[in-house]
């Protein structure tokens, strides 16, 4: 298969189901990557492949969608200091929706417009260069799994949970896992599962908070898999959803 946005966009479509995307702008190599992370992801966690909706460049699912943006932080503060500024640093963001009353619901991963200017060389240089992301920065994809580990999240609530919170307590989260996983409980777990996965690929996996981290989200997934009601709940692809918001 050529190596085109049209090819990769059809991939996206038809072999991973996913009903709404557009790579415009964004090079073919970054969105291979993308996918291939994906799949990798349907397979480990297969209710994921029902979750998400929409991929795509940040511009498509804001305006076509007219989708909630949430991204991560670009400037950290502590006391209202400035700590550290670096939005060219910033890769992937998250994009949710929020439904009535407030319940939010993943739906989609979009693209920021940095990476529609970036190549993949170029990409993956500010990738490893970003010294306060995980440590396994040579596992390039791991940027990608970090949204997968929000993914689960969104829907699971895992990072609000107590055993979460017990599980990272007494631990030094900068040095363990990453600077950027101190900003909040949801970038702890997205950046730790990031590691744990970077860790798993490189046969490095040792006990310790990373393992932890991992082995807890399997088993919340396994219980979300294996009981009906969380199951249902898991599966949310609600097409007819989008296209109300689209025609609004």
């Amino acid at each position: 298969m050529l190596l085109t946005t049209a090819n990769l966009e059809n991939y996206a479509k038809n072999v991973l189901g996913i009903p709404y995307v557009n790579f415009e702008n964004i090079d073919p190599k970054t969105i291979k990557m993308v996918l291939k992370v994906l799949k990798e992801a349907f397979r480990c966690y297969p209710l994921l492949a029902n979750s998400l909706v929409t991929i795509g460049n940040k511009e498509y699912l804001e305006n076509y969608f007219n989708l909630t943006y949430f991204a991560d932080y670009n400037i950290w503060k502590n006391n209202n200091e400035i700590v550290i500024n670096f939005p060219e640093f910033a890769s992937f963001a998250t994009l949710h929706l929020y439904y009535y009353q407030h319940n939010s619901q993943f739906l989609g991963i979009g693209i920021l417009p940095l990476l529609e200017k970036c190549n993949f060389a170029e990409f993956k240089q500010l990738f490893l260069n970003n010294k306060a992301t995980i440590k396994h920065r040579e596992i390039i994809e791991a940027n990608f799994w970090h949204e997968v580990g929000h993914m689960l999240d969104f829907i699971m609530g895992i990072s609000n949970s107590y055993e979460f919170q017990k599980i990272i307590s007494n631990h030094d989260i900068e040095k363990e896992i990453s600077l950027y996983a101190t900003t909040s409980l949801k970038e702890t777990l997205a950046e730790g599962f990031a590691e744990y996965i970077a860790e798993v690929k490189l046969n490095e996996l040792e006990d310790g908070l990373i393992k932890d981290i991992g082995n807890y989200i399997n088993k919340m997934y396994y219980i979300y898999a294996n009981n009906y009601f969380l199951r249902k709940k898991f599966m949310i692809k609600d097409k007819y959803l989008i296209e109300r918001k689209r025609l609004k």
